[in-house]
């Protein structure tokens, strides 16, 4: 059995599919009010809303997959989707000549895994009771 017999690539695409249609905007837009050093409390609304947006496409992954790896298939949509729009954010704060913030993007990194873990027993959960996808 190779490596990519393992993933269930449907599971992968919808999960990240609904990951990044939620949480990359609520985070782009997090980012910019945060980043504008404005204090109202939409920033954090908008964060928690990204948070959500990782752990549904997370369980979506989870819940989707047919390889019996619910928490596996979670975590790497939530870290894919995650990596791939911050590599993003990253190269146009680069361009632009910002500064980027590591620690900033580490602690997200961390949200982002709580997220996806949280998706993942979510979806595992589901399955475990029997409640079924549409295929």
């Amino acid at each position: 059995m190779s490596i990519a017999d393992e993933w269930d690539r449907t599971a992968l695409r919808e999960g990240a599919s609904v990951a990044a249609m939620i949480a990359v905007p609520l985070t782009l837009i997090a980012r910019f009010a945060f980043d504008q050093g404005r204090s109202s409390g939409w920033a954090t609304i908008l964060a928690l809303g990204s948070f959500f947006g990782f752990v549904l496409g997370a369980g979506v992954a989870a819940w989707r997959q047919t390889k019996g790896t619910p928490l596996t298939h979670a975590l790497v949509t939530a870290i894919g989707v995650f990596l791939g729009a911050q590599f993003v954010f990253v190269l146009v704060r680069l361009l632009q000549g910002e500064i980027i913030r590591w620690g900033k993007i580490s602690v997200s990194l961390a949200f982002t895994v709580g997220a996806g873990l949280l998706g993942g027993f979510l979806g595992s959960f589901l399955q475990r009771k029997g409640v079924t996808p549409y295929r």
